[in-house]
């Protein structure tokens, strides 16, 4: 925290506390900090959400009743009363040459004795008629005194409408932080070298505070939250480069030779033939682990798509060359289900592979490691096991890490030993755009798959309405008689009392005993024990169960290839990605497959219209980018899980020339300077290590 308090003595004004700030004082900053704001930073930062336009003047004589408008006059006369019952009213009459308006004002007697007349006011507000004159009820108004100018806040001009808390007016939080504009005047330092400001044609960061809050003019406001949006992925971009390079210096990368003999007969002896967007990712893997650089990818495909193949390709390359491979699912179930398929890919090479998993044994995790550390496993499959138990490789060239949002670049650096760095392959089955791969995967090179293999089919997606649910079970019904299977999902394990959601338990009884009570299904969920539920997917998959009653746990990895029905209740309660997922889980035999979403009750108009373009797509691409417009980033991929916070100003899929020129700037400036120690980017630096890395460690932390 040294930098920290270094920094604060250089900027003692913008990261002093915001109660010291004009109007705010012990009691307000309980409210601002509802609101997230405890610096006059924060306070800086607090933009508003839309603008009224109150910059243009109307002769009060040409004021048409029900419009909003802002004018100027004189106050003529102020008069207060009170009605029987208490109530006090303050009306206050003003004029200009071309006509009067009375402004009302409902118990706020206190305001008689600041309307005098004689004096200048500026008006914004909605007149009406009532008895001949025109009215004004609660206007918004400013006092000035010479020519309208820059002072005013409220009206007269452009006003912004922020964000708020109970405690807190508009008229207040612009009061407050105008204030904040006027304490800090001269005191702002900038955080962007004066090539890109220049380049870019940002304003400077001072003048882009002013303008965020009390533009000039519309384009003013564009520049200036261009510029903020600018700041929050450029030092996000630079703390991912510079955390990347923390955490991996000072260790290298095995050199892998060319692929050899091994590789490609296990090429050779897959029943299948790889598709040439596989071909064309297996081809960058090899590059990559051949030269200095080493492989630090995202491979990114859609459900079914055939990332794992490619995967155990690429581990199978590692073992041919002397080195160990390691694969990292986020679940047991999915690891097992790797290990018996790798198992099976490998049945006739020389390759030794292993399993690791937290629920073995100790004596079993104990063999495991000593296989691992005398070199004795070629290949090892796991959870989180393989960073949780204390591994030693022997000489590990290849880390696998499936869907890599469970898995940071902290953890990533804990495989491997000492100063030899394994190369690394993330797998993820989440479509997202290359401008927000670039923001929350900065550290990886992004590679695609594309398509599917050879008997991939789409799934029909239905959208079923609560009185059609016994259709959709007779349909299932007669599939269970040709020995076809299904998955029927719940968004909860158990009713709870206060939800009106379906259950996996009671529906698994009700199913059982009485709808379905002449087939055997069975039952899946969290809770469970990781023996319970490989046992449930193991009947599953011998067709000894013609349907498993579960939730959301089947999300991640799940592969039987006879299930071609998935049945979704309350799918209102789920992300357009997850359901995505979840049915990828079906349709990988070949033969059609189903997915039924089953609306409840209470499904709105909204839900209604998502679901609807979920239902009309395969393409995860197309399903991901509408999760994006709906929910943001940080829902969908996981990133608050990363640690760091949401994105408050940029939107990556819509700002993605934004996004693309701020990853070039960061890459070109840390290749030159990696220390960030010229003169030009000593302003970055010391924003950076002194402000933006200690804020972010912290947010990391609580």
């Amino acid at each position: 925290m040294i930098g920290m308090e270094r920094y604060f003595k250089k900027r003692d004004l913008l990261l002093e506390s915001s109660q010291f700030v004009k109007g705010v004082g012990p009691s307000r900053q309980v409210y601002l900090e509802r609101l997230g704001i405890k610096t006059v930073e924060d306070l800086l930062l607090h933009f508003p959400r839309k603008y009224y336009d109150r910059s243009h003047i109307f002769p009060i004589g040409k004021i048409e009743p029900g419009v909003e408008v802002t004018f100027v006059s004189t106050i003529l006369a102020a008069s207060l009363r009170r009605t029987r019952r208490g109530q006090s009213i303050l009306t206050v009459v003003v004029g200009d040459e071309t006509g009067r308006v009375e402004l009302i004002f409902f118990n706020q007697p206190y305001l008689e004795n600041k309307f005098r007349p004689g004096e200048r006011i500026v008006v914004s507000g909605v007149v009406s008629i009532y008895a001949n004159s025109r009215q004004m009820i609660s206007p918004e108004y400013e006092l000035f005194s010479g020519d309208l100018d820059d002072s005013l806040i409220h009206t007269g001009r452009i006003v912004p409408v922020y964000p708020l808390t109970s405690g807190i007016s508009q008229r207040m939080m612009r009061k407050i932080i105008a204030n904040a504009l006027e304490k800090c005047r001269g005191n702002v330092k900038e955080n962007l070298s004066s090539r890109i400001i220049l380049e870019c044609g940002f304003p400077p960061r001072e003048e882009a505070f002013r303008q965020i809050h009390y533009p000039d003019n519309e384009e003013s406001s564009k520049r200036a939250l261009e510029r903020f949006k600018f700041e929050e992925i450029f030092f996000l971009h630079m703390l991912l480069k510079k955390r990347k390079t923390e955490v991996f210096s000072n260790r290298t990368r095995p050199a892998v030779p060319p692929p050899h003999d091994m590789f490609e007969r296990f090429i050779e002896s897959l029943p299948f033939s790889l598709t040439d967007s596989q071909r064309k990712v297996l081809d960058e893997i090899v590059k990559n682990v051949e030269s200095s650089r080493g492989l630090n990818m995202l491979v990114q495909g859609d459900v079914g798509s055939g990332k794992t193949v490619v995967a155990v390709a690429a581990m199978v390359l590692a073992v041919e060359k002397g080195f160990q491979a390691a694969m990292m699912v986020p679940t047991e179930i999915l690891a097992e289900q790797h290990y018996e398929r790798v198992k099976a890919y490998l049945q006739d090479f020389p390759v030794r592979v292993e399993l690791l998993i937290g629920s073995m044994s100790n004596s079993e995790k104990h063999k495991i490691r000593e296989g691992l550390a005398e070199g004795l496993i070629d290949m090892i499959i796991g959870t989180h096991a393989l960073i949780q138990e204390e591994i030693t490789f022997k000489q590990l060239g290849l880390a696998v890490i499936d869907e890599q949002h469970r898995f940071g670049v902290k953890q990533r650096a804990t495989l491997g030993s000492g100063e030899i760095l394994p190369h690394f392959l993330v797998l993820t089955a989440t479509p997202i755009p290359r401008s927000l791969a670039q923001t929350v995967y900065g550290d990886l090179d992004l590679s695609v798959i594309e398509g599917f293999p050879a008997g991939r089919r789409d799934v029909v997606t239905e959208i079923v309405m609560p009185d059609r649910r016994e259709d959709v079970y007779g349909k299932i019904e007669e599939a269970f008689r040709d020995g076809k299977q299904a998955f029927i999902l719940y968004p909860v394990i158990e009713d709870s009392g206060d939800s009106k959601l379906l259950a996996a338990i009671e529906q698994f009884e009700y199913l059982q005993m009485k709808r379905f009570k002449d087939y055997p299904l069975g039952l899946l969920h969290g809770r469970m024990s990781y023996e319970e539920k490989k046992r449930a997917v193991e009947m599953f998959r011998r067709k000894e169960i013609v349907a498993l009653v579960t939730t959301t746990v089947i999300e991640v990895g799940i592969d039987v290839p006879g299930a071609n029905i998935l049945v979704v209740n309350n799918p209102e309660r789920f992300g357009l990605s997850q359901l995505h997922q979840l049915r990828g889980r079906i349709g990988r035999s070949g033969e059609k497959a189903f997915c039924y979403l089953m609306l409840s009750e209470e499904t709105g108009a909204g839900s209604l219209e998502r679901l609807r373009i979920f239902a009309s797509t395969n393409d995860g691409f197309k399903v991901a980018e509408e999760d994006l417009r709906l929910r943001g980033p940080g829902e969908i991929w996981g990133y608050r899980q990363s640690g760091y916070p949401s994105f408050k100003l940029i939107n990556p899929l819509v700002d993605s020339d934004l996004v693309a020129r701020s990853w070039e700037e960061v890459t070109a400036m840390l290749a030159a300077d990696p220390g960030l120690k010229s003169k030009e980017n000593r302003v970055v630096a010391e924003y950076y290590y002194n402000y933006y890395k200690p804020r972010m460690e912290l947010a990391e932390i609580g």
